[in-house]
């Protein structure tokens, strides 16, 4: 049984990763820019989608994956936070404005650090987590 915890981080996963799958739409009609750069949103979307459904559902492996999706995501923002800042004061593609933006995903990389250590210290509840979901 997963813990509170990692209920938690679950249903902040699906949440954001809906929200993450949105919001890059959003931000990108109309000017898509270079592909590998808004593709990596839809990767880190679905896997925390697929890890936090698996956790709230009890599946195999959840908590591994669950944990790596939000590595994973915590991973992308902060090369996007950190790349916005140093890039302010000059124009980006997408209606959003850049200073604007930085802090919107300041804030959502905020977010992924939470659900990250949620995700490490919930999985860690009962055992080790290679142990618990390998039965």
């Amino acid at each position: 049984m997963a813990s509170r915890v990692l209920k938690w981080s679950a249903r902040l996963a699906i949440g954001f990763g809906v929200f993450l799958a949105i919001a890059e739409v959003a931000r990108n009609w109309g000017d898509w820019g270079y592909w590998p750069f808004w593709v990596v949103d839809y990767i880190a979307a679905g896997l925390l989608i697929w890890g936090g459904f698996g956790v709230t559902r009890a599946g195999r492996g959840a908590r591994v994956r669950l944990g790596g999706a939000w590595g994973f995501t915590c991973a992308m923002f902060y090369m996007s936070f950190f790349s916005h800042m140093a890039s302010l004061g000059r124009p980006d593609h997408g209606p959003v404005d850049p200073m604007r933006l930085t802090v919107i995903i300041g804030i959502m990389f905020a977010i992924t650090i939470a659900g990250f250590v949620m995700a490490l210290a919930g999985a860690q509840v009962g055992g080790d987590i290679a142990s618990r979901d390998s039965r």
